[in-house]
C-alpha cells in the first residue's frame, strides 16, 4: 500500500523528469500573489500572511525583484516592503542586494540591507556557492547582524540538493544563533517544482506578545513547496511547514497562484 502510494504521488515528478529536455519559452518576469495561516499552541493565537512577489529580467545580466508582505501574528499586525537585484558579474559570478522596510512591531525589522555574492564552479558550472551578509534594525534598540553560506548541486536537470547556515549575532547582550539547513528541490521549470527544507539551530530573539518574548532557544523546522504550471505561463503554489520550539508548536499552511510574463 504504501509503495502504491508513493508510486502515485512521485509519478508526475518522474513524468517531469522525462520531459526535462523539452525547454521552456523564455519569461522574462513573473508575478506570484499567496496568503498562509498558521495556527500555534500553547494557547497562542492564529497567525495569517500574504504577499505580493514580482521580478523583471533587464537583458540578460540584470534581474529586479519586489515583495509586498502583510502579516498577523501574535495578536500583531505589520509587515515588508523589499526591493532588490541580482546581476551576473561573468560567466562565474553573480551577485545580490535587498533592501527592506518594514513595520508593525518587534517581529519586523525597521530597515534591512541583504548581500551576496555567488561562485559556479565545475566544468558544467553545476556547483554553486554564496557567501552573503545583513544587517537589521528592530524596535526599541534591537539590531541583527549575521553572515550566510550555502552551497548548491545541480545533480542534473531534475534534483539540485542545497546546504547551508545563517550565524546571526543580535544585540542588546550580543547573543549568538546558528540556523544550519538542508534542502532538495525536484522538478523541471514549465511543468513543476516539489521542494523539501528542514533547518534545525538556535534563536536569539522572537516576541510572542505584548511584553513576553523568548530569548536564546533552539527550534527546528521542516517545509515543503509544491510550484505547478496549469499552463505554459500560469501555475499554482502550495506550501507546509511545521515548526518546533521549547514553548510552542506552529502548522503552517498556504498556496498561491503565479503568472509569468
Amino acid at each position: 500500500m504504501r509503495a502504491a502510494t508513493l508510486t502515485l504521488l512521485l509519478a508526475p515528478l518522474l513524468c517531469s523528469a522525462a520531459q526535462a529536455d523539452e525547454a521552456p519559452p523564455v519569461r522574462r518576469g513573473q508575478i506570484e500573489v499567496g496568503r498562509q495561516d498558521s495556527r500555534h499552541s500553547a494557547g497562542l493565537p492564529g497567525g495569517r500572511a500574504a504577499h505580493l512577489r514580482g521580478n523583471w529580467a533587464l537583458g540578460q545580466d540584470t534581474v529586479l525583484n519586489a515583495e509586498l508582505l502583510s502579516e498577523r501574528k501574535f495578536d500583531a499586525s505589520g509587515g515588508v516592503a523589499a526591493v532588490g537585484a541580482t546581476r551576473n558579474l561573468d560567466q562565474d559570478w553573480f551577485a545580490s542586494a535587498t533592501l527592506s522596510r518594514g513595520w508593525g512591531g518587534p517581529n519586523w525589522a525597521r530597515h534591512r540591507i541583504d548581500a551576496s555574492v555567488s561562485r559556479k564552479w565545475g566544468a558544467s558550472r553545476q556547483f554553486v556557492t554564496t557567501l552573503g551578509g545583513y544587517r537589521a534594525n528592530f524596535d526599541a534598540g534591537r539590531s541583527d547582524r549575521g553572515l550566510r553560506v550555502s552551497a548548491n548541486y545541480y545533480l542534473n536537470h531534475f534534483v539540485v540538493f542545497e546546504g547551508g547556515a545563517t550565524f546571526n549575532t543580535s544585540h542588546p547582550g550580543q547573543v549568538r544563533s546558528q540556523m544550519p539547513y538542508l534542502a532538495v528541490t525536484l522538478g523541471t521549470p514549465g511543468l513543476q517544482f516539489l521542494s523539501l527544507r528542514a533547518s534545525r539551530g538556535s534563536e536569539a530573539y522572537q516576541s510572542v506578545g505584548t511584553g513576553a518574548q523568548l530569548v536564546d532557544f533552539d527550534s527546528q523546522s521542516l517545509s515543503l513547496d509544491w510550484r505547478y504550471w496549469l499552463a505554459p505561463d500560469w501555475g499554482m503554489t502550495v506550501h507546509a511547514e511545521r515548526y518546533l520550539n521549547p514553548s510552542y508548536s506552529r502548522t503552517t499552511v498556504g498556496g498561491g497562484l503565479f503568472l509569468q510574463l
